[in-house]
């Protein structure tokens, strides 16, 4: 039999699902489960099926309700990082509140919020953000020396302001290598880096 022929059979019988209660007689020729003492058992291959699918189900579930909680808690720090804006009136007080906040929020290794320097950070903004105006992963011991001044596991570092001519860069880093990859969610990041933007042109 081939594939067409197989598809064929496969919708007919989705479409009659009763087919094999109208034609007992086909159960005896077809092999669809072996039981230990070889009998066959649709009745036990659907529930195998079933429960594999419930499995399935669990996980997802389990698997957005993790990212649920993660979310909500992300949301939260941020939240308190925007009324930090409307409390702190010099730069270095909102440097040192936010890497506190978002240290302590976050368990971080080191968060920082640095002032452009051209002579400085042009090189790292050259290689890192020509594309997108974040990096996520890990960076060389000379960049983690630049931003840091130690050795960390990955890094996020967010431009702040125009991508071309930044204001300041906002840099977390974690102990752990595969803390920062690429493919993360900046959602609440990026949302607090526009508010972020307009404050540090206020003061």
């Amino acid at each position: 039999m081939n594939e067409l022929d197989e598809r064929l059979v496969v919708d007919y019988l989705t479409k009659n699902s009763d087919f094999l209660q109208k034609h007992p007689e086909l159960l005896t020729r077809l092999s669809i489960f072996n039981e230990p003492n070889g009998t066959t058992s649709l009745v036990r291959r659907q529930q195998s099926l079933l429960q594999n699918k419930n499995r399935e189900l669990t996980d997802k579930l389990s698997h957005l309700i993790e990212n649920a909680s993660n979310n909500e808690h992300i949301f939260k720090v941020f939240n308190q990082c925007h009324r930090l804006l409307l409390k702190t009136n010099t730069l270095p007080d909102l440097q040192e509140m936010l890497a506190q906040t978002l240290c302590k929020g976050f368990n971080l290794l080191d968060c920082k919020l640095i002032v452009f320097n051209q002579d400085i950070h042009q090189t790292l903004l050259d290689q890192r953000f020509s594309q997108q105006p974040s990096f996520l992963g890990r960076l060389s011991q000379d960049e983690q020396m630049l931003l840091f001044e130690k050795t960390i596991g990955s890094a996020a570092v967010y431009l702040v302001g125009e991508s071309s001519n930044p204001s300041a860069l906002l840099a977390f880093a974690s102990s752990d290598e595969s803390h920062y990859h690429p493919e993360q969610n900046s959602v609440f990041v990026l949302e607090f880096i526009q508010a972020l933007t307009i404050k540090l042109n206020q003061l």
